[in-house]
């Protein structure tokens, strides 16, 4: 999703799981949701000032399934210490997927830090030019 426009961390979280809802590997489409909200009232899922990792171990999706959103400027606050996220990567997880769920987080940051990786997201003209940054940063 790009240039999502929202006015708040739950409408992000509400339509980028919308998008995401369909997938065959998410079973219950309402506990997923649920559980990620319940995740983001514990703690920060902030990687970066303007990027953030929604996410849910949850026995409500098969496999892990991945969505991500680019918000349109200035972008929405997740908690006090970020209030302009512009990336959002919503992630679930089965309960028993701890170490896939750790990897990929841990890619997804490498990714993130690499050169100009969010400059070229934030500035991509559309979805396939977008994906087409986060596999030429996830190779190199």
């Amino acid at each position: 999703m790009l240039d999502l426009v929202v006015n708040s961390r739950e409408a992000s979280l509400r339509a980028v799981h919308g998008a995401l809802a369909a997938h065959p590997a998410v079973r219950d489409r309402e506990r997923f949701l649920r559980d990620v909200l319940e995740r983001v009232m514990l703690a920060s899922v902030c990687i970066a000032p303007d990027i953030a990792l929604p996410h849910a171990r949850t026995d409500a999706v098969s496999r892990i399934v991945l969505a991500a959103a680019r918000i349109a400027a200035p972008g929405v606050g997740f908690d006090g210490e970020h209030p302009h996220v512009r990336l959002v990567f919503l992630i679930g997880t089965p309960r028993a997927a701890v170490d896939a769920y750790l990897r990929l987080v841990a890619r997804i940051s490498r990714v993130m830090k690499a050169g100009d990786t969010l400059a070229h997201l934030l500035a991509a003209p559309d979805e396939k030019s977008f994906r087409a940054v986060l596999a030429r940063a996830a190779a190199g």
